[in-house]
Formats: structure tokens, C-alpha cells, sequence
């Protein structure tokens, strides 16, 4: 189904009629005034398409009461009888708009929001291709599959874009030994393609000590890094821009070995608003850098769209340290209704551990991996201390070098999601470094995500991955529940034989295999006053295994799935 598309913005605290509502997470200086009203409900702008947006605003704090867009020379007032709605038309696909709204609050208070960035829709194909250089567990699979486990094809299909692109390619690299990939920039530049590279000027990027037919400008400052892992390709072209992002640098253990994803994303406008951020670093617009108009770390701007829509799915794109992104990544998190997984290198930062913590101690099924859970300032004692399922990568010389986490997977909420990129979770990727996020609203993309987290989760943490036998889950099983119709097609109803007063209303299930591996689990609040469903419509014929806990009783069912 395809999901509403809100657009947020973040805006300065001056508006003070709303600062009652900031949220306790002060080491952000901006808030997002309209997340902080009703993020789900009332962003202004409601839809965007190719040639039009929506304004609506559903509020009881305040009314929308004109808007300017910034081709137009005027103030569009709104119409009478319909003073909270307006669709806005006759607008270019891919193409960078500003518009300002003037709002009126409920005790007649006004001001104006001024020009909040936006692009429309493109008319790209709006694939979203993900890559993992590591293993998949297929079983959790709804049919989704990544485009490959291989990092020889990440490097491949890197190098073919470079090879396809006929008017430009945007190089920003934290690090890169790949001379293959060198290479190919090179043949690029020499056909007369625009190529611009932009490196970290602490790290040693021994393929670019070389013959060079292109710019390259280093970031060299003690405040922070350019941590980007992102290449645009033909940004200008509707059918043949991509956009490559996601955990991978450009190095041969970090392709070849260390645990990471890469998306490939072919949409126009998505390229160009990477193509913004990299502008603003490099300093111009032409193949040159202008190092007196280049800004990093600090100096950069909020001013760069943030929700866009690539093909039928909404994605989110944050870049540090100018759009508060952990407030953005901990609102993802915050709204999560069963399920959270997280596969990070480095977990350090304060307020994203207490809104993982928060979300545990809800009953969600929230689970972890992390790296370098030694790094100074790490929550991975915090978050142990308080319950959460977290492990530490304990598998020798590969690094779990992903900067992932996936919501609502697992079952069928409502807004399933990805947050991937070059954000690692600490302060100096908060508030220091250049670095890219992306939050992907998509169940078929979190489903893939998934498969590479379960793969890396039964690597690590084996022992709650299968199950020594059926037999062992029989052992202990209660008979409070039954479920039908039995067999099934699609969906399978769990329903409670009678209510006792050890009853609760948080009910955890899991999925099994015939075989005893875990498929698929998940949280129902619910559970306990009414019959529950679990959709089983994306998973194979055969013989499954579901196990019902609540608080310490457990009741295993098999069930049979036929088509």
C-alpha cells in the first residue's frame, strides 16, 4: 500500500507559541516544529508529485492561511471554505522549490515559515537496488531479495556506472585503494564527462596518488571528518541518474571483507539533492572547487529538501551536522510499534540509547549488534543494564561496519522502515563530521535489510537463532491459545481459549521453520483482548511453528500453510 507522504522540516526556536512542546533531547539546537505538533497528522506539506504538492493542515494549533512559492512573485491567499486545504499545480518534475506559509494559531498569533527547500517528484524509474558483501538469511525472506551478497559485484556495478555516465559523475569518499575505481573515473573524465572528487584529507587514499584527469578537494580541518560513502551519476538525467550510498568506502577490505550495504537508487531528484550537499562542499557548480565558497562540518546549511518520494516509497534524507539528524533517526525509532534491529559500528550517542531503551522497556522486540562496543562513551553497557538484547560482533577480522537500523519488520505494522548511511551513531557524526542518512519507508527494502541482520545475528548470537529441536519448544508449552483456520492460505487468527487473571495485553510470538529456525516474531499490545492475525502471505507452503509468551508461559502450535 503505498504510504502518506508527510514532509518535515526543521525551523529555529524563535517560534516561541510552540516551545512548550519541544522534546527532552537537548543536545539538538533545532526542533522540528511541525514532528512536534503531530508528525503523523499535520506536516504542511502532505503530497508531493511530479507537477503538484498538498498543503493541509488538520491542526488545532494553527491554520495555514497563505503560502508563496518561490516562482511565484505574489502571496497566494487561501480560498474561502477551505482554509486548511490546497493543492498547489502546474509544478516541473525534479525541480528545487521554496515555498513560505503564513499560519495563524489558535489564539490569533501569526507568522511565516520561510522557504522551506522541496523537490518535486521525478519521472525516474525510482528503482532501489541494495547490495551486502555478506550472507543472507533467506528463510525471513517475503519474497524480497537483495540485488547481490557479493562485494566483487558492489565493486563491479560501482565501476559500470562510472563507465555509463555521459555527463557527469560526484565523488564523495571517505577513503578509497580501489585503483580499479580510480581507473574508471579517469576513462570518464577522458570521454569528457564532468568528474569531481571530494576526499578526507587525514586518510591516506592511496589509489587517487596517481595521474589524476579530474579535481579533488580535501577536506583538512580538526574539527571533523567527511565521512560520505556516496557517487552521483548524470544527476541532470531523468532515467540514467543513480545515486550510490550507504556504509561501504571505497577500500578492498571494506568491500571484500568488513560487513556493509550499499543502495543503489536510480531517481533524478534524489541524485540532485545529494548533488546539493556535494556542491555545497565543493564551493561551486562548475568542475573546479572554490575553496573560499566550500563549507564542511559546522559551516554547512539546513537547506536541502528532506522528504521526497522515489517512485511509490517515501524516503527521508538527512545530512549532518546541519539537519539534526539524530533527532530525526530517534523519532523513526520513537515510533516504531513491534519491532527494532540495529547493526552498528559504533554506538555512542546518548539520546538515541535512551530511545532505544524506552522502546525496550514498552515491550517492543528490540535486538543489537555492535562493533567496537569497547570505544570511548559506548551505550553498550547502558543498554545491557537495562535489558536490551545487544551482543557485540564477536566474529574475528571482519568488522560490523554498518550504520543500519530496521523498524518494524518483523510483523505487519503499519510504516516498516530502514535507516541506513554514513551516520555512525556518536556526537561527532551528530555534530562534526559530513556525513549522509536516509530512512526508506518500505516493507519489500526493510524485509531485505532484515535478511542480512538475521544472518549476522545467528553468526553472533547462535544460540537464539535455531532451536536445538521442536521437541525442546514442546517441552514447556502451555494451552491458553488456538489459532485458525488451520490449515491456511494467507493469514493465520490467534485467539485466547480464556482470559485469566495472569492475562496481559503484550503478547510475543515467533515464527519457526519445520526445521526449528526462527522465521519471524513480533509484539501484540493487543493480543490479550482480541483475536490477533499474522500474515503468512509472502511465505512458501510447508509446515510452520508458531510460539505464543506471555510474561513467563509459552504455547507452541503447528500449523499448516497450503495453497
Amino acid at each position: 500500500m503505498k504510504q502518506q507522504l508527510m514532509f518535515r522540516f526543521t525551523i529555529s526556536l524563535f517560534i516561541l507559541f510552540f516551545a512548550g512542546l519541544l522534546p527532552l533531547f537537548s543536545q539538538l539546537q533545532e526542533v522540528n516544529l511541525f514532528d512536534l505538533i503531530n508528525s503523523k497528522d499535520h506536516s504542511p506539506i502532505e503530497r508531493i508529485e511530479t507537477n503538484a504538492i498538498s498543503l493541509q493542515s488538520n491542526s488545532p494549533h494553527y491554520t495555514i492561511t497563505g503560502y508563496n512559492l518561490s516562482h511565484l512573485g505574489v502571496w497566494e491567499k487561501k480560498k474561502e471554505g477551505n482554509r486548511n486545504e490546497e493543492n498547489i499545480i502546474d509544478l516541473t518534475p525534479s525541480t528545487l522549490y521554496y515555498i513560505s506559509i503564513a499560519v495563524e494559531t489558535n489564539n490569533s498569533k501569526k507568522d511565516t515559515i520561510w522557504n522551506i527547500p522541496f523537490i518535486t517528484r521525478s519521472v525516474s524509474s525510482g528503482d532501489i537496488l541494495v547490495y551486502f558483501n555478506s550472507s543472507i538469511n533467506e528463510d525471513v525472506s517475503n519474497g524480497s531479495s537483495p540485488f547481490s551478497t557479493s562485494g566483487t559485484t558492489i565493486r563491479n556495478a560501482i565501476i559500470q556506472k562510472i563507465d555509463d555516465a555521459q555527463v557527469s559523475v560526484d565523488v564523495a569518499a571517505y577513503n578509497i585503494n580501489r585503483s580499479d575505481i580510480v581507473q574508471a573515473l579517469n576513462r570518464a573524465a577522458n570521454r569528457g564527462v564532468r568528474v569531481r572528487y571530494i576526499a578526507e584529507g587525514e586518510n591516506a587514499n592511496t589509489a587517487l596518488n596517481t595521474s589524476l584527469a579530474f579535481n579533488v578537494l580535501k577536506r583538512d580541518d580538526e574539527d571533523g571528518i567527511m565521512h560520505h560513502k556516496f557517487l552521483i551519476i548524470d544527476a541532470s538525467q531523468e532515467m540514467d541518474s543513480w545515486l550510490i550510498t550507504g556504509s561501504t568506502n571505497l577500500t578492498t577490505q571494506q568491500i571484500a571483507t568488513d560487513n556493509n550495504n550499499a543502495v543503489f537508487i536510480q531517481d533524478q531528484s534524489l541524485a540532485q539533492v545529494f548533488e546539493m550537499e556535494f556542491e555545497e562542499m565543493w564551493g561551486s557548480s562548475t568542475a573546479q572547487p572554490n575553496t573560499n565558497l566550500s563549507r564542511f562540518g559546522q559551516f554547512k546549511k539546513d537547506n536541502t529538501p528532506k522528504w521526497l518520494m522515489v517512485g511509490d516509497v517515501p524516503v527521508e534524507i538527512y545530512f549532518s551536522p546541519s539537519d539534526n539528524t539524530s533527532f530525526h533517526i530517534s523519532q523513526a525509532l520513537l515510533n516504531a510499534e513491534e519491532s527494532i534491529a540495529l547493526a552498528l559500528l559504533l554506538f555512542t550517542f546518548n539520546p538515541l540509547a535512551n530511545s532505544v531503551i524506552q522502546k525496550h522497556h514498552q515491550g517492543l522486540n528490540v535486538r543489537g549488534l555492535i562493533n567496537d562496543i569497547d570505544a570511548s562513551g559506548s551505550r553498550y553497557q547502558a543498554l545491557l543494564n537495562n535489558g536490551v538484547n545487544v551482543h557485540a560482533n564477536s566474529v574475528p577480522n571482519i568488522q560490523l561496519h554498518h550504520k543500519y537500523a530496521i523498524i518494524d519488520a518483523e510483523s505487519n505494522a503499519e510504516n516498516p522502515k530502514v535507516i541506513t548511511g554514513s551516520h555512525n551513531w556518536t556526537n561527532r557524526a551528530e555534530n562534526h563530521n559530513d556525513e549522509n542518512t536516509l530512512i526508506i519507508h518500505d516493507i519489500d527494502i526493510a524485509n531485505i535489510f532484515r535478511q542480512e541482520f538475521e544472518a549476522r545475528w545467528c553468526q553472533i548470537v547462535s544460540n537464539d537463532c535455531f532451536v536445538s529441536s521442536i521437541d525442546e519448544l514442546f517441552s514447556y508449552s502451555e494451552n491458553s491459545w488456538h489459532l485458525y483456520p488451520n490449515p491456511t492460505t494467507d493469514v493465520v487468527y490467534i485467539e485466547r481459549k480464556e482470559r485469566t487473571a495472569e492475562s496481559t495485553n503484550r503478547i510475543n510470538y515467533s515464527l519457526f521453520s519445520s526445521s526449528g529456525r526462527l522465521i519471524k516474531s513480533g509484539l501484540k499490545n493487543n493480543g490479550a483482548a482480541n483475536p490477533f492475525s499474522i500474515d503468512l502471505s509472502h511465505y512458501p507452503s510447508g509446515s510452520y511453528f508458531i510460539q505464543i509468551k506471555e510474561n513467563d508461559a509459552y504455547q507452541l502450535i503447528h500449523l499448516n500453510v497450503l495453497r
